[in-house]
């Protein structure tokens, strides 16, 4: 892990700890909440600023460069493009669920929570995209 640039080891970090949060709330999740998702958030907010502080504790060469900021871009725009697609998918699920899913069995209408769990899992996915495409990136450039 030495070898790894400061940008690296903070992409590391923030996807260790995004996966950590989300992946239970996505595959364990029992009863899905707005509480819930503002927990994960809250969660998310402290780990990251606690890791990242860790991270900038140790690592003695913080310099970004051209290529540093290349990659960021790459990684953003690979993420804008899963969002962008996702959000056209999760409209049209959305649209499907209420026209055609409603008109049989209207007792399921939680339209709203469904709403909140299917945007917030785009823009999980996104991030994840991004991070995951900066590192790659990262990974190639050596």
């Amino acid at each position: 892990m030495s070898s790894l640039s400061y940008r690296e080891k903070s992409l590391y970090a923030s996807l260790l700890i995004e996966l950590a949060v989300y992946l239970p709330y996505f595959f364990l999740h029992g009863h899905n909440s707005v509480s819930k998702v503002a927990g994960m958030i809250a969660a998310i907010i402290v780990l990251q600023i606690a890791a990242q502080g860790i991270i900038a504790a140790l690592t003695r060469n913080r310099i970004t460069d051209e290529r540093d900021r290349l990659i960021e871009l790459r990684g953003y725009r690979v993420g804008y493009f899963t969002f962008a697609t996702l959000m056209a998918l999760g409209l049209a699920m959305l649209w499907f669920h209420a026209s055609v899913l409603n008109n049989f069995h209207p007792e399921h209408s939680n339209m709203g929570l469904h709403f909140i769990s299917v945007f917030f899992g785009i823009l999980v996915i996104a991030d994840i995209t991004r991070t995951v495409a900066q590192l790659i990136a990262y990974r190639r450039a050596l």
